[in-house]
């Protein structure tokens, strides 16, 4: 497995226990959704730039771009008061996944240029992608608790389709040099 591929793994592995973190808040009482967020938000920006940092050298920009992206909204979500209005928070999410749906689409457009079928692939997740955060936004006119419920379901679904990417790559890269 190639240097890239081991840390977009990695990466996807916190990003799905960031989301299995957030299904555990509602039992512990912890419903604070305004915090939860900008502290989702916040991982999100740190991970993907030592993502982009450690992965710089492959000329792979997604991690830089994920990481403004988040840093974007985290700025909107504190400046807005998420807790008393559900609805700013169904528009602070629905602006990181557009802007994530664009660099998902650039990616997506890489992989075409270059005659690699992982299009076809990344074009998939993306409308998974899109799909689930059209539905999370959507629902989150609930209680506290069933945002953070909604929110964690959306972002483990979200780690979830970014670990496909680098498995598919390295299973492949792998098929592809054994000996035959």
């Amino acid at each position: 497995m190639k240097k890239k591929q081991l840390v977009d793994l990695i990466t996807s592995v916190f990003l799905i226990i960031c989301g299995s973190v957030m299904l555990l808040f509602p039992l512990f009482h912890f419903v604070k959704v305004k915090i939860i967020f900008l502290g989702v938000l916040g991982v999100y920006a740190a991970l993907n730039m030592i993502k982009f940092v450690l992965t710089c050298k492959s000329g792979d920009y997604e991690g830089l771009f994920t990481s403004l992206a988040s840093m974007v909204v985290l700025g909107v979500a504190m400046y807005l008061d998420i807790n008393k209005v559900p609805w700013y928070l169904a528009l602070c999410l629905l602006i990181w996944i557009i802007l994530l749906s664009l660099i998902k689409l650039k990616k997506g457009d890489y992989y075409n240029d270059r005659k690699n079928k992982m299009w076809i692939f990344e074009v998939i997740c993306l409308i998974l992608f899109i799909l689930t955060g059209l539905l999370t936004t959507m629902n989150l006119y609930y209680e506290n608790d069933i945002q953070v419920l909604v929110l964690g379901y959306f972002f483990l679904i979200h780690g979830i389709l970014e670990l496909f990417d680098p498995l598919i790559i390295s299973v492949s890269y792998t098929h592809l040099t054994l000996p035959t």
